[in-house]
């Protein structure tokens, strides 16, 4: 209690000495918490923020000046939140979203994979041998996860019938790799064999990422793609069912630990089946 006392204190000295501060009150530090989403970036963008204020702190306690980070350190740390800023905004994406798409999942996935390119190729040359690793761990392991869409046909073919993607947009993605372009043509092909209004809708130009909702863009194209349209409705996602089953500690109290996993199972179902109701009763 008194370091967080001293800490404090300092924040609120270096707030005062800066004519434009980012915050009105001191704050303490967020701690990284490998169960919560995006801690890690949050911890080290707090950790600039407060640059100046941590170095006088430690400075200031002599059981603390061993930790005392380098010029350096602070510059790893900066690339290391600049890095995960992407997957933060990735994270936030997909979690605060009442629609998700399959398409969507496919869109972040590449534009993932392109930030670690780009931050490989910006890497500088004295930056350290760690940092360079793990970006490129980082990208191997996207890709083992993006190699996986492809063991359905419905995340490319949700592409394929997105307003923002569409065949253009996969076909750009594609480059000049020959294996990649021969399978979209290939699930272009079984997606055409079912659907025979396609080509007109590729013909459309592509719409804007950030402001086109497919959901709404199909629904009000229903007379132009009848048959097309029908099958553009909304795919949930996993974080949906996630945030569900989240809410079971609701459920699964101090008084309540030996239920069984079916009768679990069945609470879950029951509870989001009578949230489902209540939400259907106030839109009428």
């Amino acid at each position: 209690p008194q370091r967080h006392q001293a800490w404090l204190a300092e924040v609120t000295i270096s707030l005062k000495r800066i004519e434009q501060a980012l915050r009105n009150t001191a704050l303490m530090l967020i701690l990284d918490v490998k169960t919560r989403w995006s801690s890690m970036h949050q911890m080290l963008r707090c950790a600039l923020d407060y640059r100046d204020v941590i170095d006088n702190f430690v400075a200031k306690n002599r059981e603390l000046r061993s930790l005392k980070l380098s010029t350096a350190d602070w510059d790893a740390i900066a690339l290391v939140t600049k890095w995960l800023k992407s997957f933060q905004s990735a994270t936030t994406q997909m979690s605060t979203t009442k629609c998700s798409m399959l398409s969507s999942t496919h869109a972040i996935f590449r534009g993932l994979q392109e930030d670690i390119r780009n931050s490989l190729a910006e890497l500088p040359d004295g930056a350290p041998v760690k940092l360079k690793t793990s970006l490129m761990k980082a990208h191997r392991k996207l890709s083992d996860y993006y190699t996986k869409l492809d063991e359905s046909p419905y995340y490319i073919w949700s592409s394929l019938l997105d307003p923002r993607i569409s065949y253009q947009g996969l076909l750009a993605d594609c480059g000049d790799d020959i294996s990649l372009k021969s399978h979209l043509e290939l699930a272009k092909e079984c997606l055409t064999a079912h659907i025979n209004e396609l080509e007109e809708f590729w013909k459309l130009p592509q719409e804007d990422f950030e402001n086109c909702d497919p959901v709404q863009w199909w629904a009000g194209r229903r007379a132009q793609f009848p048959s097309l349209s029908r099958q553009c409705n909304p795919i949930g996602s996993a974080v949906a069912v996630e945030r569900i089953f989240s809410g079971g500690r609701d459920t699964i109290s101090l008084r309540r630990a030996s239920l069984q996993p079916e009768t679990i199972r069945t609470l879950m179902l029951v509870k989001q089946r009578l949230r489902l109701a209540r939400s259907a009763i106030q839109e009428i």
